[in-house]
């Protein structure tokens, strides 16, 4: 039964007893929190210049088309991450750079505010393991980043 009522908090508190109060959890697909200026990633694996970010944490799936496309890239490149459910967790967007990160390629939808450079917006895995024109439309997307 949660306490509610200001004064047992104080009662609790003059005995010495600490009291955890459950947090609602974030609804990860609203609206940035307020004072959350730009959306955060979560660093995984990986040590290069570009990074292969989605909202689902790395499983493994689609191993051969993530090799094909980290081959593509070069696999010292290439790094893993997770957008951030919300806080302080993670690297905003602006921070990346600092980290020696100078391309983003996000696989499916992003969230609010990361439509920015340098994320580069493809299609989910599953979807690209599926269909041969959403592949076709990562290749062509590539191709102007990597001539930088």
């Amino acid at each position: 039964m949660p306490l509610t009522d200001p004064a047992s908090h104080a009662r609790l508190a003059a005995i010495g007893v600490e009291v955890w109060a459950r947090r609602r959890p974030l609804d990860r697909d609203k609206e940035t929190p307020p004072g959350q200026s730009q959306p955060r990633v979560r660093l995984s694996s990986g040590a290069g210049s570009w990074l292969l970010v989605q909202r689902q944490p790395w499983d493994g799936g689609h191993a051969k088309l993530v090799s094909d496309i980290t081959a593509l890239l070069g696999v010292e490149e290439c790094r893993f991450g997770q957008w951030s459910g919300g806080g302080a967790a993670g690297l905003a967007i602006s921070e990346l750079a600092a980290r020696g990160i100078s391309g983003v390629i996000a696989f499916g939808p992003l969230p609010p505010g990361a439509d920015t450079e340098p994320v580069l917006q493809v299609a989910a895995l599953d979807e690209l393991a599926a269909s041969a024109k959403a592949r076709r439309s990562l290749w062509q997307s590539l191709r102007p980043a990597l001539a930088r």
